[in-house]
C-alpha cells in the first residue's frame, strides 16, 4: 500500500485553491480506498454548547435575525436524520444549523478556502462537516459527457476524479445516517436565484435516507434581507423504500419544502400595493441582486448555474440543446 503524502499546515498555506482542493480530493480518495473508519460523533455532541455559542455570536456580529416559524419534528432518536433544506442565501446554512438546535454534519460542496480559515476549523472540529467537490470547475467537461461527446484522456481523468469524490461524499453521508448521526444537506445544490419556490433537486437526500435507513426532515427557509425565517417540517419515515422509489421520494420532499416555504410567505397579511411593485423583470433582478450582494469568495452566478441541479427540461437547457442540434 502506497502511503499518502500528508502535508503540514505551512505547506497547505502555500498551495493555490485549485491545488488545495485537489490535495483534499486525493486525501479523501486515499482514506476511502483504505477503509478509514468514521470519527466518533460523541465528542461533537458533548461540545455542542460551543457550536450554539459560536453560531449565536456570528449571528449577532453579522447583524442578522433568526426566526423559527415552526418546528414539527417528533425527534425520534432511533434512526439517523437527513435534514434537507432550501438554499436561499449567504446565511441560510448558519440559520438552519441554529434552528435545528442539535449537532449535525453539514454537507459542504467545494470547501476551497475554508480548508484554511476559521469557518473550516469550526466545521471540522466543533460542528462537523462532510466535504466533496461538485465539479463546477470542469463544467465544460460535464457538459460534454452529458451530451455524449468524446473526452480526451486528461478530461476523462478529471471527470472520474470529481465523480469519485461526489460518490465518496454521498457514501460518507450514508454511513453517518446508518450511525444514527444527523446530516444537513441543501438539495438544490446552489442558491435559488430563480422565480421557483424550490428549484429542481438532486436525488442524494432520498438515496442517503434509503441506504442509511434514516428519516428525512424537510426545511423551508425564507430570506428577508438579513432576517432568515426557518420552518422545520415533520420527519418523513421512508422505511421499506428501495432505490427504485428515489424519484418519488424526492418529488414528495420537494412538495413538502414548497409547502413549508408557502406557510411562511402566506402567513404575512401585508400585501404590497400595485404601485409599489415593479415589472416582473425588475422584481427578479432586484431579488437576484439582493441575494448576491452578500456573496463571498468568488461565489458567482456562473458558479450557481454550474452547481445547481441540471434540469434537462428547463427552458434554458432545452434551448441550448436545440441550438446544438441535439
Amino acid at each position: 500500500m502506497v502511503d499518502f503524502d500528508y502535508k503540514k499546515l505551512s505547506e497547505l498555506k502555500k498551495l493555490s485553491l485549485d491545488e488545495l482542493s485537489a490535495y483534499y480530493r486525493q486525501l479523501r480518495s486515499f482514506e476511502y480506498d483504505n477503509n478509514k473508519p468514521l470519527k466518533t460523533s460523541e465528542i461533537k455532541k458533548k461540545i455542542y454548547f460551543l457550536t450554539k455559542l459560536i453560531l449565536k455570536i456570528d449571528r449577532i456580529t453579522s447583524g442578522r435575525k433568526l426566526v423559527v416559524f415552526d418546528d414539527n419534528r417528533f425527534m425520534d432518536k432511533s434512526k439517523g436524520v437527513v435534514y434537507a433544506s432550501t438554499h436561499v442565501g449567504r446565511y441560510d446554512i448558519e440559520s438552519a444549523m441554529e434552528a435545528i438546535n442539535e449537532q449535525v454534519y453539514f454537507v459542504m460542496g467545494d470547501p476551497e478556502e475554508t480548508y484554511r480559515n476559521f469557518e473550516g476549523f469550526f466545521l471540522d472540529n466543533i460542528q462537523g462537516r462532510i466535504c466533496l467537490d461538485t465539479g463546477y470547475q470542469i463544467a465544460d467537461i460535464f457538459d460534454k459527457k452529458r451530451n455524449n461527446e468524446e473526452l480526451s484522456l486528461k478530461e476523462q481523468a478529471l471527470y472520474d476524479e470529481y465523480k469519485k469524490d461526489r460518490f465518496i461524499g454521498e457514501d460518507t453521508c450514508t454511513k453517518r445516517v446508518l450511525n444514527k448521526d444527523k446530516i444537513l444537506i441543501f438539495t438544490e445544490g446552489a442558491w435559488n436565484i430563480t422565480p421557483r419556490i424550490v428549484q429542481p433537486m438532486f436525488d442524494g437526500a432520498a438515496r442517503i435516507a434509503i441506504n442509511g435507513n434514516g428519516f428525512i426532515v424537510p426545511i423551508g427557509i425564507v430570506r428577508d434581507n438579513k432576517k432568515y425565517i426557518v420552518n422545520i417540517g415533520s420527519e418523513m419515515d421512508i422505511e421499506g423504500a428501495t432505490l427504485s422509489d428515489t424519484k418519488d421520494i424526492t418529488k414528495e420532499l420537494r412538495e413538502k419544502m414548497c409547502a413549508l416555504v408557502g406557510e411562511i410567505v402566506f402567513d404575512d397579511d401585508k400585501v404590497n400595493s400595485r404601485a409599489e411593485m415593479g415589472t416582473p423583470e425588475e422584481n427578479e433582478l432586484a431579488f437576484i441582486n439582493d441575494i448576491m450582494r452578500e456573496s463571498e469568495n468568488g461565489y458567482t452566478i456562473d458558479v450557481i448555474k454550474n452547481t445547481r441541479y441540471y434540469d434537462k427540461n428547463a427552458p434554458e437547457n432545452v434551448f441550448k440543446l436545440v441550438r446544438k442540434g441535439l
